[in-house]
């Protein structure tokens, strides 16, 4: 019986759930920052491709960067938080993700169609359509 298996439990609408699960309701209140598995979660949704300027990234040189930053009161939810390289996080740095891509898009780092793909990605990002995998 799926109830005795320990990995696994109900839930109150009777659907299963498995341990380390996340469900939807709690997906918004979630800290991404806390632990490894949800950290890689974020890296997992950005297919290992540094969210600013699309350059594969390695795991060595792969962080974590808050969409809007912390002193500008970002928060740690899925929403604000993007795997990017260690460059480009450290360009970045308390700007807005939207006027750092557009500096990218300056120096010709990025095409017209990557800017305006990478602008629309915030835009779901922000949305909540851009969930964890």
């Amino acid at each position: 019986m799926p109830e005795k298996i320990r990995a696994v439990g109900l839930r109150k609408n009777g659907a299963f759930q498995v341990a380390g699960e996340t469900p939807a309701s709690t997906l918004e209140t979630t800290d991404f920052l806390k632990s490894w598995t949800l950290r890689k979660a974020i890296h997992n949704r950005e297919r290992g491709a540094c969210f600013y300027c699309l350059r594969r990234t390695p795991g060595n040189v792969k962080c974590l960067d808050h969409v809007v930053p912390r002193v500008r009161f970002g928060r740690n939810s899925y929403r604000n938080l993007v795997s990017c390289c260690i460059e480009c996080n450290t360009r970045k740095n308390d700007r807005a993700a939207r006027d750092f891509l557009r500096t990218l898009y300056r120096q010709g780092r990025l095409t017209p169609a990557e800017l305006d793909a990478r602008l629309r990605a915030l835009k779901d990002l922000a949305a909540g359509k851009l969930r964890p995998v």
